[in-house]
């Protein structure tokens, strides 16, 4: 279901990783990498009780929404860290939310679809960047749907041992990782109060992409 609708999202985030790769010596692609190639990375997400949760692949799926259910004028809060898991390789991650369902709309079965008029912020709690919306504190000027995408900012390699799925979290190096609090806002207007009882179907993706540091 997911490999047939995110196909082109993810493309089009491994473009904007790869920008984040070549802008800077530290990302740069080191010996035994093919040119516009970047090796598996080793990235996890940790959830508000400090557990470890690994990527399968090269991305993190996270749903967003408490029963895909969100009501006119009210905000659905998700705060995640994001962190690089490898000791020696540094990231670019980038981030979407995205609809889940199988034609790519936020649909949830036959009930009214929310998806269209639903507003995205996303703030990067570790620096304080907004990186999507245009506001950390007013959810009214998140982005839509569609266009809730960004770069995160470059994650340090742990230094340290990976950490195993499931355990707690212990930090690593400086910069390994970054806390994000996605704001997912129900506009409480005319046309949201007359689908009664709509409903979307939305994750937050993390994808991260990376090179080996130059030695």
């Amino acid at each position: 279901m997911r490999t047939s609708t995110l196909v082109p999202v993810v493309a089009g985030l491994v473009a904007l990783a790869g920008v984040a790769l070549a802008a800077g010596p530290t990302y740069s692609a080191g010996a035994g990498v093919d040119a516009g190639m970047a090796p598996s990375l080793d990235l996890v997400t940790i959830d508000s009780r400090g557990i470890v949760n690994r990527s399968h692949g090269d991305a993190a799926f996270l749903p967003l929404g408490d029963d895909d259910r969100y009501a006119p004028g009210r905000a659905f809060h998700l705060n995640v860290g994001v962190a690089d898991n490898d000791p020696d390789t540094g990231a670019a991650v980038t981030l979407a939310v995205l609809p889940m369902d199988v034609a790519g709309t936020g649909q949830v079965g036959a009930s009214p679809n929310l998806t269209p008029f639903l507003l995205v912020t996303v703030v990067d709690e570790t620096t304080g960047q907004v990186l999507v919306g245009g506001s950390a504190t007013d959810p009214s000027r998140g982005v839509e749907v569609a266009d809730a995408s960004s770069l995160l900012n470059r994650l340090e390699p742990r230094d340290a041992d990976p950490l195993p799925e499931g355990s707690r979290w212990i930090p690593g190096a400086s910069g390994n990782r970054h806390d994000l609090d996605v704001t997912i806002y129900c506009p409480d207007t005319p046309a949201v109060r007359a689908l009664a009882n709509g409903r979307s179907d939305l994750d937050l993706m993390v994808y991260g992409t990376g090179a080996p540091s130059p030695h």
